[in-house]
């Protein structure tokens, strides 16, 4: 689809002939479906207007991607700094807002806001990977390899319902480009990480064919040994990783889109935080989508798709470390579980008159999970024993978002959402393997109608835009809530009657654009009645146990970006981010939330080179919960504050090719972020607290578009 107009909303923005599609800004280069509903179209008018600036700061390894007040959107290929990405939490640790449960150098889990897990709804082309592990060693951005993407979209906050239920943190959305070719050829990009740690990464997509038709494919490998922390401990998180993706298409008019994709993916990552390594993440799936002009009067399009992911998921003590055998690991062990997820959805957008936007929706997911284990694999090997279901899920939703211009420059944009949630609890017992016992709730069925929505006032001047908005989600419990890690209630040995969750929550943001300064700033308060508390001490029957239970909770805070042009040749950036927020039932402070944080920047640009600095400031976070937690970390002790000192530097070699490379924790600090996870006992390797960061580290990276 052509590049040369933008729709937004009912505004239409027209894109000088002398810049090319591929050069324009990353907040600008949506797909199609996210332009008709994005919020802030006189701000992207604005940006598209003064797109000189925009091109010259884009052309920086990025620190820290501008953003609108509510939609950040980066193109995931560029080069950024810290080391360039290799999975998709990597590249949200770069973005204000976000911060990572650490266990290594791989698989972190992504947080925003302080908010974990399901809270995130993460898409990849519209379709949802749940990951297999009870301990969440595979989050779904573990099988995301975001070079392979074109764009990243975060939508902060419970301010959309047409990507699924439960975004109450933010929806985070991975895209591959789906248009039309103007003519027969090929187009592609390609990718080389090498790095400290013996690390090597190959990412590359190529799109081939004519007007009509086109194949895009999609492929990655990404490898690494242990590190080095800043003290030369060696760090127990080596990794091994693969994808591949193919994607057919039939495009006979602009507009006008079917498409059927497939892929596989597989890997290795070892881990500092736990007992056990995952020696298997094997994914494969599928998908059918369509996206179709109308000409009816009030509907003006429909899109829509099927989907099929299969996770297969192995966690043993044996193959990435070596075994050794104590009073409670008597033999070398693994568990296998897997997860299928079927979803399929409908979207219909059209207008009532001139100044009215809508969509309408329907979508169906449903999953099950399954397990097997092996206590003593050299006796009776995992694969050999049957597997067995723990728990089904299925949900149905339908929503609807409309867009209505108050003024020219003012819109009012609602929407509304109802889903009805479906669980069953498969399992016979309950409890950890050392200790189980019968399952009260087994072949236990719960239903429930969740309800969300939203209502956001906006409004856009010359070079000021901003909105206020309102926002309520009630979400579901998720699986390793209910069923994963043996976890139990206060009342009882199951926690499958664990309340859903009732988020409330206020938004503000403006962003700020003028020839030399490019400013934005979001502010946040939400409560959440019921919150999901994983609480890894609570006491019954003179006994800690791992309880998942309810709370009451409150939390504040905010996000402010800034780039400032000084002159030609130099910019400066700063970003912070801050939360805080209170267990209001317990009277504590909400356990794992990260501290207050600053990234400071200044960048040199002289003909085809740019020089960069990055300082990352962390203050001490001394608000905890010891032992609390959710279902990806838990609260281990207070963490000192540290500031991190990156350089880099871009050498466009041509339009098609720039070199990038820098030098990560130039000072070779030892520190460990405040949400990485407890050390495990790893035979062979010294005994840690926390996992700490890797120490100095050298990048270089190629990126290469043809």
């Amino acid at each position: 689809m052509s590049h040369r107009l933008f729709q937004v909303g009912a505004t239409f923005c027209h894109i000088p002939k002398n810049i090319k599609a591929a050069k324009l800004p990353a907040t600008l280069i949506l797909s199609g479906h996210i332009m008709k509903k994005t919020i802030l179209s006189g701000l992207i008018c604005s940006l598209i207007s003064g797109y000189s600036l925009a091109d010259e700061v884009e052309k920086i390894v990025i620190i820290a991607p501008m953003q609108t007040p509510l939609n950040i959107t980066t193109d995931p290929k560029l080069p950024r700094q810290p080391l360039p990405a290799q999975d998709a939490s990597d590249l949200l640790s770069s973005i204000s807002g976000f911060s990572l449960v650490k266990k290594g150098a791989a698989s972190s889990d992504p947080v925003f806001r302080g908010l974990a897990g399901s809270r995130l709804n993460i898409l990849t082309d519209g379709n949802q990977t749940l990951g297999g592990c009870g301990n969440r060693m595979d989050p779904p951005t573990a099988y995301i390899s975001p070079q392979t993407y074109d764009t990243l979209t975060v939508i902060k906050g419970p301010q959309t319902v047409l990507y699924g239920p439960g975004n109450s943190a933010a929806t985070v959305l991975f895209e591959r480009d789906s248009y039309r070719m103007e003519k027969s050829g090929v187009e592609g990009f390609s990718n080389l990480v090498l790095a400290s740690a013996n690390r090597k990464g190959i990412n590359s997509q190529v799109k081939f064919g004519n007007e009509n038709t086109y194949a895009n494919i999609s492929a990655s490998y990404n490898s690494s040994e242990n590190y080095k922390d800043g003290q030369g401990i060696e760090i127990h998180s080596a990794y091994k990783k693969w994808s591949t993706d193919l994607e057919l298409a039939y495009t006979p008019s602009d507009d006008k889109i079917i498409s059927i994709s497939v892929g596989r993916s597989d890997g290795e990552v070892a881990y500092a935080d736990r007992s056990m390594d995952g020696s298997l993440f094997d994914r494969t799936h599928g998908a059918v989508k369509f996206d179709w002009a109308l000409q009816g009067n009030i509907l003006k399009s429909i899109e829509g798709q099927v989907f099929y992911n299969y996770v297969d998921h192995i966690m043993d003590n044996y193959s990435l470390r070596h075994f050794v055998e104590t009073p409670m690991n008597k033999a070398p062990r693994a568990m296998n579980p897997d997860r299928k997820t079927y979803g399929a959805k409908v979207l219909a957008h059209g207008e009532l008159n001139q100044n009215g936007l809508f969509s309408i929706g329907l979508e169906h997911q449903q999953n099950e999970h399954t397990n097997r284990m092996s206590m003593n694999i050299n006796m009776i090997p995992v694969e050999a024993q049957s597997r067995t279901t723990d728990g089904r899920f299925e949900q149905t939703g339908l929503f609807a978002e409309y867009e209505l211009n108050l003024a020219e420059n003012q819109q009012w944009v609602s929407g509304l959402r109802i889903d009805r949630w479906q669980a069953t609890d498969e399992r016979k017992m309950v409890g950890s393997m050392m200790m189980m016992s019968a399952n009260p709730t087994a072949q236990l069925t719960r239903k429930e109608s969740l309800y969300s929505g939203f209502t956001r006032l906006q409004r856009q001047t010359d070079n000021v835009s901003y909105f206020a908005g309102l926002g309520y989600v009630e979400r579901f419990p998720d699986y390793w809530e209910l069923l994963g890690a043996g976890r139990s209630s206060e009342t009882s040995s199951s926690a499958f009657n664990t309340q859903h969750e009732a988020t409330s929550q206020i938004d503000f943001g403006l962003v700020h654009q003028s020839t030399d300064w490019q400013s934005s700033a979001s502010i946040f308060y939400n409560q959440i009645n019921d919150f999901i508390l994983i609480d890894n001490i609570f006491v019954k029957m003179a006994k800690a146990h791992n309880v998942t239970r309810n709370v009451d909770t409150e939390s504040f805070g905010f996000e402010l970006d800034s780039k400032y042009i000084l002159s030609k040749t130099i910019t400066a950036g700063a970003s912070v981010s801050w939360v805080r927020a209170t267990n209001l039932t317990d009277h504590t402070p909400l356990a794992q939330q990260p501290a207050f944080q600053g990234r400071f920047t200044l960048d040199y640009t002289l003909n085809d080179w740019q020089l960069g600095m990055l300082w990352r400031v962390v203050q001490k976070q001394n608000r905890i919960a010891v032992g609390q937690g959710n279902i990806a970390g838990q609260d281990v002790s207070t963490t000192a504050g540290y500031g991190i000192l990156s350089v880099n530097a871009n050498y466009s070699q041509s339009q098609s090719i720039d070199w990038s490379f820098g030098i990560d924790n130039l000072l070779d600090k030892t520190y460990s972020e405040h949400l990485s996870r407890a050390g495990a006992a790893v035979s062979g390797y010294t005994q840690i607290d926390k996992v700490n960061e890797a120490g100095l580290t050298a990048w270089l990276n190629l990126n290469w578009r043809y």
